[in-house]
């Protein structure tokens, strides 16, 4: 079996440019400091606050609305990704679910995706001539919808860490993995 190589350049993470795939998780949308939250009913103090002592509360800034999450239980999972080459030949995907990747430590990261496909047939597979890569510098996060198609990411050094929420089930119900090699006769490569 002669295998292709299908090969992809990896470009800057940018909401736009992502937006198919799911949120980058930076601040944007309503801007809400600690004074909002408590004039728009998101935080209630036990004790009344006197007008001299808000200012005291004047210590953040606050973006509820960067991302939509599944509704159903999820958890938060600590994930160190090894240095490797910039090539894969695994896709996977989780169709009931959203899935975040919060960088840690400022670490850069190549995260691969591919949009969903035929969401309803098991034996689908991603079209590899819409696989992106996107360089994740380390201050940003992204959110992926269900169905996108994506591998564990590359560190651009030894290692990088994320924090990640996923769906509790997720692996009793709803992983699904595609083997490139096996299916398709290729190897994905990434080019920085």
């Amino acid at each position: 079996m002669t295998l292709r190589v299908h090969r992809v350049n990896a470009e800057p993470l940018e909401r736009r440019s992502f937006a198919p795939f799911g949120d980058v998780l930076t601040p944007h949308g309503e801007r809400l400091d600690n004074r909002d939250l408590l004039s728009h009913g998101y935080a209630r103090m036990s004790d009344p606050v006197p007008d001299r002592r808000l200012a005291d509360f004047d210590v953040l800034d606050y973006w509820g609305g960067v991302a939509s999450i599944t509704r159903e239980p999820m958890r938060l999972g600590y994930l160190r990704t090894k240095q490797r080459p910039l090539a894969f030949s695994w896709f996977e995907r989780h169709l009931k679910g959203t899935q975040a990747f919060v960088p840690l430590a400022g670490q850069d990261s190549i995260f691969a995706v591919a949009p969903p496909s035929a969401m309803d047939d098991p034996r689908a597979l991603p079209d590899l001539a819409q696989v992106r890569a996107f360089r994740l510098d380390g201050t940003a996060g992204v959110n992926i919808r269900p169905g996108v198609w994506h591998w564990t990411p590359f560190p651009v050094g030894k290692s990088a860490d994320f924090i990640i929420l996923v769906r509790e089930n997720v692996a009793d119900d709803d992983l699904h993995f595609v083997d490139l090699e096996a299916r398709l006769q290729t190897r994905v490569a990434i080019d920085l």
